[in-house]
């Protein structure tokens, strides 16, 4: 990719006006609509950055009405500028109320005419060829016959009864394909097989394409001029240039005014682009499994050579592979061997530096992954290149997508571990976990999002508004800057809270007996006090850092109130919420024991949650890889990790429970923090002065 360039664009007047017209028509057509200082300020942010092709940071408490601010400011730009506006966000809950509800209001009430399309990976829809083999159709017949290549194991009854009411469903136009809303409940094991990977898919060129959910919903979004999608597929689109017929899959970076809602957890979705896993006994498993469908792919195409290889040559590459791959499985026990009641066995490499010994076999299994690598993007462009003449040469191509995928992931893995760390820069964190059927499964992952960001974002696409709740933690933007690699030039705004928050909640931190890591006795004082401590007729919310914390407390309440307490993982998360909105409009009384799901985007108002609990400061697990390559390379700099790594995260984490009380501006309440240490160590006084400006009760 190249380093965007371009003349120097201004806010024009025109579009200052544009964008004035569009507020003060959602001022006069919104029902109980109050105009608020902090929803000018982002709107002037927004605006300046889309419509210069500039950067905007925007830390907007709950309240200030993010999603119309960047709407006012973005829709009238990308209107006058003909680029597309991409509103890429962390949650699917928040996609659902942009597409159904924030957006066509904001287009109703300003009078703005642009269409809007939800873009979601391939997998999210149904593959309507797959779904009719899976059910029986054409599949006793072609070139595999019943082996199973890729697959553990054939679909149970059950599973095919399910892809026949899903095909029929999608047929009769009752359901559109989107396996979100699917009609019927679809397992793990059955999403794989009716869904196809972009390598596996033949495009316009399928004999379903015509009724092809995946085509369908591309089109929408290239046509839209609004689209709403994830951080994943954005990041993932503009990383691989996934494009149906040539065409991006979102828009080009550099038509694209971008804005990141819930923007904090795009660092964290940016190191998961960058990283790799290999489970090392599967993948030999499935490459030696590999020279069946090397042999169709040479029949099919009918050719000598592909990917430069004779079909005996390519045979030998993988069954290499596979040999290699198992010859390595046990080298690990060389260097690391579990001890027997470690509940979740993990080897790191500290620095991220791989032992010596193991660096030639890497070399040789990357060297010859690809190989295999070269021989499959070959055959897969070949094959889907012939004339299908059957459903076996729809179904070979659909394996070799799988094979292809399956490929690229090991040379992803080994490319990470061979790969020189620059100099001045953190290294990959480079680890082995070993599942509980004793295999070994080998990663690498980046440890900052700053390169990934750079390289993705700032340096390629248009414009960019980043915003959340939550961004720095006390508005400071310096850590989330480093963390990101965020442009020096950039507008970044940390706006008040149009809440009289000081007059609404109390911030509580009592002198608590024990500290969280008194693994014993702290889950009983906790229990003691919320037993003591709650309003137990009114809502209330208690979030925890462990489950096993969560579960132990929720044991350890008396049985009277113990019915009162809806504890997640016990039921489906939408029907606890439901229950516990039932209860406290009924005057009941309810509390929710939740984990970090639970303390973000979760919207209780009024009654519904009136105290926050929050059992101990969340800090990042210390012995994450990612954190502890971090950590160390930090620390062999002379700077302190716990002040640049723990400390921001807990801020931005408790700023997001403690955002849960006050929805409105007439909730009131409070946040208590069973944490003594906040009392106790130089730090507590850091994060306590951070946290949004409530009535503090401290000690």
């Amino acid at each position: 990719m190249t380093e965007k360039v371009e003349a120097p664009r201004a806010l024009t007047e025109e579009v200052k006006t544009a964008i004035r017209d569009a507020y003060a028509k959602l001022q006069a057509n919104t029902p109980g609509f109050s105009t608020r200082r902090s929803q000018s300020q982002m709107i002037g942010v927004a605006s300046r950055a889309l419509a210069t092709g500039g950067v905007g940071v925007v830390e907007a408490p709950t309240g200030v009405g993010k999603s119309l601010g960047y709407l006012t400011a973005g829709v009238p730009i990308a209107l006058a500028s003909k680029k597309k506006l991409v509103i890429s966000t962390g949650t699917v809950a928040l996609q659902s109320q942009l597409v159904e509800r924030d957006i066509p209001n904001f287009l109703k009430a300003t009078g703005l005419q642009a269409t809007v399309a939800l873009a979601k990976g391939r997998t999210r829809y149904l593959c309507t060829r797959n779904a009719a083999e899976a059910q029986g159709e054409g599949a006793q017949e072609g070139m595999f016959g019943d082996e199973v290549l890729l697959h553990d194991r054939p679909l149970a009854p059950i599973e095919m009864d399910v892809a026949g009411k899903l095909v029929r469903a999608f047929g009769e136009g009752r359901w559109n394909g989107d396996l979100d809303n699917a009609p019927e409940n679809v397992s793990p094991g059955l999403r794989v097989r009716i869904t196809t990977p972009a390598s596996g898919c033949a495009g316009r060129r399928c004999a379903y394409s015509a009724q092809c959910p995946v085509l369908r919903a591309r089109s929408e979004v290239r046509e839209a001029q609004i689209v709403v999608t994830n951080h994943a597929l954005l990041l993932s689109a503009l990383s691989i240039g996934e494009s149906d017929n040539g065409q991006p899959l979102i828009a080009a970076p550099a038509d694209m005014l971008l804005v990141l809602d819930e923007g904090h957890h795009v660092g964290n979705v940016a190191i998961d682009q960058g990283a790799a896993s290999l489970p090392l006994d599967d993948m030999a498993r499935r490459t030696g499994r590999l020279q069946i469908i090397i042999a169709a792919a040479y029949r099919a195409v009918d050719k000598d050579k592909l990917g430069n290889l004779l079909p005996n040559e390519a045979i030998e590459v993988a069954a290499r592979v596979s040999k290699l791959l198992k010859a390595f499985a046990d080298g690990i026990a060389q260097v690391w061997t579990p001890a027997p009641d470690e509940r979740e066995p993990l080897w790191r490499a500290a620095n991220g530096r791989l032992p010596e010994a193991w660096k030639q076999p890497i070399e040789e299994l990357a060297d010859e992954t690809r190989s295999l690598l070269n021989w499959a993007t070959a055959a897969t462009s070949q094959v889907a290149k012939a004339k299908p003449e059957d459903a076996g040469h729809e179904r070979l191509q659909r394996s070799l997508g799988m094979a292809l995928e399956m490929i690229q992931q090991q040379y992803d893995l080994w490319a990470g571990w061979r790969r020189e760390d620059k100099e001045g820069q953190p290294p990959m964190a480079r680890w082995i976990t070993l599942t509980r059927d004793g295999e070994h499964v080998l990663h690498c992952s980046p440890v900052s999002a700053a390169m990934v960001l750079r390289k993705l974002l700032w340096d390629e696409v248009d414009s960019v508004v980043m915003t959340s709740a939550t961004l720095t933690g006390g508005g400071d933007f310096q850590s989330l800057a480093i963390d990101n690699g965020i442009p020096e030039e950039a507008e970044m705004v940390s706006l008040a809270s149009p809440f009289d928050l000081p007059n609404q909640a109390q911030l509580v931190v009592p002198p608590f007996p024990v500290t969280p890591d008194d693994r014993e006795r702290h889950p009983k004082e906790v229990a003691k006090y919320l037993a003591a401590e709650l309003d137990w007729d009114k809502g209330s919310m208690v979030l925890f850092t462990s489950r096993w914390k969560m579960e132990k407390v929720a044991e350890l309440m008396p049985a009277t109130l113990r019915r009162k307490v809806l504890v997640q993982g016990e039921g489906a998360k939408q029907k606890m919420i439901d229950e516990h909105l039932r209860r406290t409009a009924a005057g009941e009384g309810s509390v929710l024991f939740g984990l970090n799901s639970f303390g973000e985007g979760l919207d209780l108002p009024g009654e519904a949650c009136t105290t926050v609990v929050i059992t101990q400061v969340p800090f990042a697990v210390p012995t994450d890889p990612q954190t502890s390559t971090l950590s160390e390379w930090f620390e062999s700099r002379g700077l302190n990790s716990f002040n640049l790594i723990a400390i921001p995260h807990a801020l931005r984490t408790l700023t997001q429970f403690a955002g849960r009380l006050i929805r409105t501006s007439t909730d009131t309440g409070r946040v208590i923090i069973l944490d003594s240490r906040l009392l106790t160590r130089r730090y507590g006084k850091r994060i306590i002065d951070a946290l949004p400006p409530f009535r503090r009760v401290i000690g």
